[in-house]
């Protein structure tokens, strides 16, 4: 498969990406200012299929490969997914990927699990508050190697309950040592001595983070 790909002026990205780098070098403690990631811009969801190589669902809307940053184009938004456009969660989108790079320097390029990778994302992205919040946790743990849709609805809300009972240093210090972790079990002991509770919905909900 070939593709074509042109640059471009656009001041309205260049705002979010420039915001949005600012803000995430502060919470994930990088200064990062040279080869930054690149923001490329997807005209149809017949592009966003050829580009992942599989049919994907209408959801999707954005990704990250490393420093590509992958987004729908904002004017074909609604036409080619099935959200609705508005300009906050456009920005807050980008944010998202943009996050994931971010975390791939801190984790050593580890994505597992996907529910912290994504949770991660939505909480520093903003995205918590276009999501209604859970009654409780009941889901999101189901998505360690794999994604999936139900994985943005709860993620996001644990990732920022951490963060406000915990402080923000816990989290990078558990994302920092994703790179010994080879199990799933190994997660469940390093995240019970990170955070004294173990990774169960009943400890989680106990914990009362909504």
């Amino acid at each position: 498969m070939i593709f074509k790909i042109t640059s471009t002026e656009d001041d309205f990205l260049k705002n979010i990406y420039e915001h949005s780098m600012k803000d995430l070098n502060v919470f994930y403690e990088i200064n990062w200012e040279h080869h930054t990631p690149r923001i490329i811009v997807v005209d149809s969801r017949e592009i966003i299929d050829e580009l992942k190589g599989e049919k994907t669902e209408n959801w999707v809307v954005g990704w990250s490969e490393q420093k590509n940053i992958y987004v729908l184009n904002k004017d074909s938004y609604e036409k080619e997914s099935n959200h609705t456009y508005s300009q906050e969660e456009y920005v807050a989108l980008i944010k998202h990927e943009l996050s994931h790079s971010f975390y791939s320097i801190l984790s050593s390029g580890h994505y597992k699990p996907i529910w912290l990778n994504e949770g991660v994302a939505i909480y520093t992205s903003g995205q918590n508050k276009f999501k209604k919040k859970p009654s409780s946790f009941c889901k999101f743990l189901e998505y360690y190697e794999n994604g999936g849709s139900d994985v943005y609805g709860e993620a996001g809300f644990f990732v920022g309950g951490l963060v406000e009972k915990f402080g923000k240093q816990k989290l990078l210090a558990l994302i920092r040592e994703l790179k010994n972790v080879k199990t799933k079990e190994e997660l469940e002991r390093l995240f019970d001595k990170e955070y004294g509770f173990n990774l169960s919905y009943d400890e989680i909900n106990a914990q009362k983070f909504v």
